[in-house]
Parts: structure tokens; C-alpha cells; sequence
């Protein structure tokens, strides 16, 4: 069964939305006071969560639900891009799942369609959020981008800290990950993945996220020694019918969170008559 929400009451400036009361926690959206240079706002899904109480990344690992976002029903609005933090893993003693816990702001670009009128935003939002049970969510916050806005300090330091939590997008800039394979055939089948990280760091974390549809664990880290860790990721829930597969890889070190895209070989197993 779905969850109920109410909105919860008190003065609010034009900057966030009412916050919406969900059980073991509270959502609401927030946007910076003032727009950038090319006329896209920052914003922000804070999510504020009791003591105990989880929700997902956009990958949730073996067991959970996705946070998602729609904003189909919002008004003069161009675009809404949603992005994440790195989550942490989390483990029940059945199943590893990537969460948030206590709060998380996932940072949000949206842009006008006509810059001189007001948008309003509506996001449409989907999530779980556990602690003894796990249930699924779903919620609508609005918000309003004005014209003119006034200046809100207490937003803009909430909004800039979310998308400094988002990670580096690598880009044209060398991998991170000088080697990554596919070995092994059936269910012992894995993909074997290095990268490099800081001397001093003894305990990165890796999270994967195969292509549209995939269902596949969470990587295990396996070795940190001078400056390279290894993960090892079962295969199994990853496509065996393709000879390339995409994956995004997000990777946290004592440097930071970084974001990339490998495509990768997957050799086919072998056939006997």
C-alpha cells in the first residue's frame, strides 16, 4: 500500500515548497533565489529523515525503489534535470541496497520556456523509504520561479551545498578505471574492475549502474594496494546476450565523488553441439 502524506503548516519563504510529511520523514522542494547566467535555476528534492529511516539512490542496489521524478503536470517549463549524490551502501544481513539516510538534497536544474514569465513547478515524485518495512511513496511538490525573485541566503546555502555533492563528471578527462573485465562463464561469471585512488585511501566505494532493465548486486571491494582498488560484480542481472555493455560508474575517494561511462566487452560463452 502506497503512503499518505499531508502538508505540513508554517511560514514558508517563496523559495520551498510546503514540506510534504511522509511516515519517517519529510520532502519538499527548494530552488535557489536567483537564476544562472543563461537563465537555468538550482535547485533542489530535500528529503529530511527521522532517526533509522532510509530512501534510495536512482540505482537501488539488490533490494528497493528508485527515487524518480516527473515533472509532466508543471507549467512553462523547458527542462528539470535531477541529479544524486553518491548514496552509501547498506546492508540488512539479506540484501545490500544504496540509500540516503538522515537528509539529502538530490540537486535539480530547471530552465523556462519563456523567461519572462513565471513557471511553475510541479514534480511529481516516486521513492521507498525504509526502516523495519520498506514502503513505496509517491508525493507531488510545487513551487513557483518567478520573474523577479527576492533573495533568499538560507536556500542558496542549501541549494549550492547539494550540487557540490554531486560528483565529477570525468568527461574527456582520463579514466579513473585503467582496466575493467569480464570473466568467467554461467553464474560464476563476474566483471573484475580497477581504478585509482589516492595512496592513503584504504576504503573507496564503488557503485554500478548497468543499462535500462538491469538488475545486477553491488560490487565488492576486493583489494586496495598502492594507490589501485579492485571490486568484483557478480554478471548475473547484467545483459548475456550483448557483446558491449555500457556502464556508469560512480566512484568515492578521500579525493571526492567522480562519474564516469565505460562501455565494456562481454565475450560470448562458448557453445558445445
Amino acid at each position: 500500500m502506497a503512503m499518505t502524506f499531508a502538508p505540513a503548516t508554517g511560514a514558508l519563504s517563496s523559495s520551498t515548497s510546503e514540506w510534504v510529511i511522509v511516515q519517517g520523514g519529510a520532502v519538499r522542494l527548494i530552488r535557489a533565489s536567483e537564476p544562472n547566467a543563461d537563465g537555468t535555476y538550482r535547485g533542489g528534492i530535500e528529503f529530511r529523515l527521522e532517526d533509522g529511516w532510509h530512501t534510495y539512490w536512482r540505482y537501488p542496489g539488490e533490494a528497493g525503489i528508485p527515487t524518480e521524478a516527473s515533472f509532466v503536470n508543471s507549467v512553462n517549463l523547458a527542462s528539470a534535470e535531477l541529479m544524486f549524490p553518491a548514496p552509501e551502501a547498506y546492508s540488512d544481513g539479506f540484501s545490500t541496497s544504496l540509500i540516503y539516510s538522515d537528509k539529502v538534497v538530490l540537486p535539480l536544474l530547471i530552465k523556462r520556456m519563456d523567461e519572462k514569465r513565471p513557471a511553475i513547478v510541479n514534480a511529481n515524485l516516486t521513492f521507498g523509504i525504509c526502516k523495519d518495512i520498506c514502503v513505496p511513496g509517491q508525493a507531488e511538490v510545487s513551487l513557483i520561479l518567478p520573474a523577479n525573485a527576492t533573495k533568499d541566503e538560507a536556500a542558496d546555502k542549501i541549494v549550492s551545498a547539494a550540487f557540490a555533492e554531486v560528483p565529477i563528471a570525468q568527461g574527456d578527462m582520463p579514466s579513473l578505471f585503467p582496466k575493467i573485465t569480464v570473466t568467467g562463464e554461467g553464474k560464476d561469471r563476474v566483471v573484475k574492475i580497477s581504478a585509482k585512488v589516492h595512496a592513503k585511501d584504504k576504503s573507496p566505494s564503488l557503485f554500478i549502474e548497468g543499462p535500462e532493465g538491469s538488475y545486477h548486486g553491488v560490487p565488492e571491494l576486493t583489494s586496495v594496494k598502492k594507490g589501485r582498488a579492485s571490486w568484483t560484480l557478480p554478471f548475473i542481472g547484467l545483459p548475456e546476450d550483448k557483446s558491449e555493455i555500457e556502464l556508469r560508474l560512480t566512484l568515492v575517494t578521500n579525493d571526492g565523488a567522480f562519474e564516469e561511462t565505460q562501455v565494456i566487452n562481454v565475450p560470448q560463452e562458448s557453445t558445445s553441439d
